[in-house]
């Protein structure tokens, strides 16, 4: 893949992590409407949701780390944050 088509690539996938943190906060404004037994199960999903959104957003970091070369330079980082690249 390109250097032009990485970046569209981690562009779409910026825009994807911020269409679902939107999700997620309109998912939880959601909860209180909603009856108590099927709150908790709401909540662990949006728990469960965030979590994923948490990865993703790490691995979109390593990714753009990997495009910019900047990962393996610095020292201070173990080898598993320079897998993949």
């Amino acid at each position: 893949m390109s250097a032009e088509g990485n970046r569209e690539f981690l562009r779409l996938l910026k825009k994807d992590i911020e269409y679902f943190e939107r999700a997620i906060g309109r998912f939880e404004d959601l909860i209180p409407r909603v009856s108590a037994p099927v709150q908790d199960q709401w909540r662990l999903q949006a728990q469960a949701r965030r979590n994923f959104a948490l990865e993703l957003e790490i691995l979109l970091e390593k990714a753009e780390g990997c495009l910019d070369g900047s990962v393996g330079l610095d020292k201070n980082k173990k080898p598993s944050d320079s897998l993949f690249c």
